[in-house]
């Protein structure tokens, strides 16, 4: 099933896409609300044809956005990184605002603190229900299902350019870049975790201005989705509508020096979860 957010009359509303179609269902709230209360997926009155209405972020605002780096060997090797040996690491975590969150369509917007702009097409996991220090193998019982997910990042910020030296600069610097506004697009729907088989073998692609730059499989990750879900949920209880990217592969921008600019157009596609499109300016 194809979950997606849209706004009736100024509120947010739930519904399903199917057949070109939006029904929407018989629930006042949000994505967050909807999936909190077990997902009544009760038969409303109205539907919209495709592109009748605009489509919002799947989860406009989730009460945590957590992020997954460096968990792709070829991205960490792009960069300058040794293969690492998942047997001594755990999961590297770190958090995105919620008002970071766009949807389809929705314009990126290159920031005033930074000339380095870059993408990192990536599955995101949306959970369903309360997740508190869950096992591995369990893991999948919470999920509601996946989604198309881009973690736009400042490589850089001209905040620090005339700062004394500070232990941690450039981890904070790192971390900062990640919190701008539009730095995540998600979309273009939730597809509910009964109809993807192995998140853990879906292809990905990331077009920039119709020029291919990312190309690989989730497969390729250093820790499968249960392994970072699982991970995640020792550190903090997830909660429905709580997202979590997962990682990108090689193919970022870093590595070549030619970031966003005005007028640049990303599309990225995951295997069964869609195409989320999105302008920059």
């Amino acid at each position: 099933m194809k979950l997606v957010s849209i706004a009736v009359d100024g509120r947010p509303r739930v519904g399903e896409l199917k057949d070109g179609r939006i029904h929407v269902f018989d629930f006042e709230g949000d994505m967050v609300a909807f999936l909190a209360a077990g997902s009544p997926m009760r038969g409303g009155s109205r539907s919209f044809a495709e592109g009748e209405v605009k489509l919002l972020a799947p989860i406009p605002r989730p009460g945590k956005l957590l992020a997954v780096a460096a968990n792709y060997q070829e991205h960490i090797e792009e960069g300058g990184g040794k293969r690492v040996d998942k047997n001594k690491i755990t999961p590297r975590i770190f958090m995105k605002p919620s008002s970071c969150v766009i949807g389809p369509g929705d314009t990126i917007r290159l920031p005033r603190i930074s000339k380095t702009v870059d993408w990192e097409l990536e599955i995101a996991i949306v959970i369903g229900r309360l997740a508190d220090d869950v096992s591995v193998e369990t893991f999948s019982q919470y999920v509601a299902g996946y989604v198309v997910f881009n973690d736009i990042s400042s490589r850089s910020l001209t905040i620090g350019e005339h700062r004394a030296e500070r232990t941690g600069n450039e981890f904070f610097d790192w971390l900062n870049g990640k919190w701008q506004n539009t730095y995540a697009p998600m979309g273009p729907y939730l597809v509910t975790a009964d109809e993807i088989t192995n998140p853990d073998n879906l292809w990905l692609k990331l077009w920039v201005n119709g020029e291919l730059k990312q190309n690989s499989n989730t497969r390729q990750m250093i820790f499968n989705t249960s392994e970072i879900g699982a991970f995640c949920s020792s550190l903090v209880a997830l909660e429905p509508g709580d997202v979590i990217a997962t990682g990108t592969p090689s193919g970022v921008v870093a590595t070549t020096g030619t970031y966003l600019k005005s007028g640049d157009v990303l599309r990225g596609e995951i295997e069964g979860l869609g195409v989320l499109e999105n302008p920059v300016a």
